[in-house]
């Protein structure tokens, strides 16, 4: 399985799960396992998509690049407590809290963060990137490394995560 996949089995357990519990939301349910600063929610649908539910209810939005605020907020998250976060809250669901907080989509938040171009944002997002996120990430990364509107700082520690092909 490669990162950010969901096995099978645990979209099965996740669908399952929500089929008698999580918090209602617009249009299903959902099983939350992360709060932001703003008090936004992410977490599980019933379709086992990671969604991103605003404070105060409202509608799930599942994570994609052109959600901006809301993936700057998770990068401003420490990475280790919103693993952590991620895993005792899927612990305490019944679910497997490692395949649970792999499958978040890390790389694509990541990714997202870098096409921007912001160079606080970008400094926060290599910081917050895995090394086994790396290769995923290599061009994306390999791009800020060259970048000439970028620190020199930053340019350094992207060429530094920059991994072999």
């Amino acid at each position: 399985m490669s990162a950010n996949a969901m096995s099978a089995g645990l979209r099965d357990l996740v669908r399952e799960l929500l089929e008698g519990g999580g918090e209602p939301i617009e249009g299903g349910r959902f099983l939350p396992l992360v709060t932001l600063e703003s008090g936004a929610r992410v977490g599980l649908d019933s379709a086992a998509t990671w969604v991103v539910v605003p404070e105060g209810g409202g509608p799930a939005q599942a994570f994609a690049p052109d959600r901006g605020p809301i993936v700057f907020e998770v990068l401003e998250s420490r990475r280790d407590d919103f693993d952590a976060s991620i895993e005792a809250a899927a612990r305490a669901a019944g679910l497997p809290p490692e395949e649970v907080a792999f499958s978040f989509p890390a790389t694509h938040v990541v990714r997202a963060v870098l096409a921007r171009g912001l160079p606080s944002m970008t400094r926060l997002a290599l910081s917050w990137l895995r090394l086994t996120e790396a290769r995923a990430l290599r061009a994306d990364i390999v791009a800020v490394s060259r970048d000439p509107t970028m620190p020199v700082p930053i340019r350094d520690l992207a060429e530094r995560l920059t991994v072999p092909e």
